[in-house]
């Protein structure tokens, strides 16, 4: 008969793991964004539009390469946010048959709540971890971020 010993408790994968910090993320967010009056926002719109959305817009086929979405996905995405005042397109400034993508007055003030709970959620790991923890967990997932060369 096998002991305790022999078997220790399973370790979660390491994938497991950070799903789990991300669902935590979500949650978060679910929670900021309407209390902040954004409850028409949910986190797939945050996560996959003010995330990858630079602040002079961006053309929709490049936000959904960034998002790892279908175009079809993004411009659903985008036309559902430009309805509610969250984001508008417009010509392109370098190229005036293209469109580009950007966050209005009040698509900014949303991503603002959105930073500020990211922004929380690390102070609260930071707080369990310690300083020179949390620095090298944000080293180290960067490191590995920046293997996925398809995103920016």
């Amino acid at each position: 008969m096998s002991s305790a010993e022999d078997h220790p408790p399973a370790v979660p994968p390491l994938a497991v793991n950070i799903g789990a910090l991300f669902d935590a993320l979500v949650r978060a967010l679910h929670a900021a964004l309407p209390e902040a009056g954004f409850g028409d926002i949910r986190p797939a719109h945050s996560i996959n539009l003010f995330r990858v959305i630079d602040d002079e817009g961006t053309r929709p086929t490049e936000l959904a390469r960034r998002a790892d979405v279908t175009p079809q996905a993004m411009a659903q995405i985008v036309r559902y946010l430009e309805g509610r005042g969250y984001a508008e397109r417009l010509p392109d400034p370098g190229d005036g048959r293209a469109r580009i993508v950007r966050l209005t007055p009040r698509g900014r003030e949303a991503a603002a709540v959105a930073g500020r709970v990211f922004t929380d959620l690390e102070a609260k790991w930071e707080e369990h971890l310690g300083g020179l923890q949390m620095a090298q967990l944000r080293a180290m997932v960067g490191e590995l971020a920046s293997l996925d060369s398809s995103h920016r």
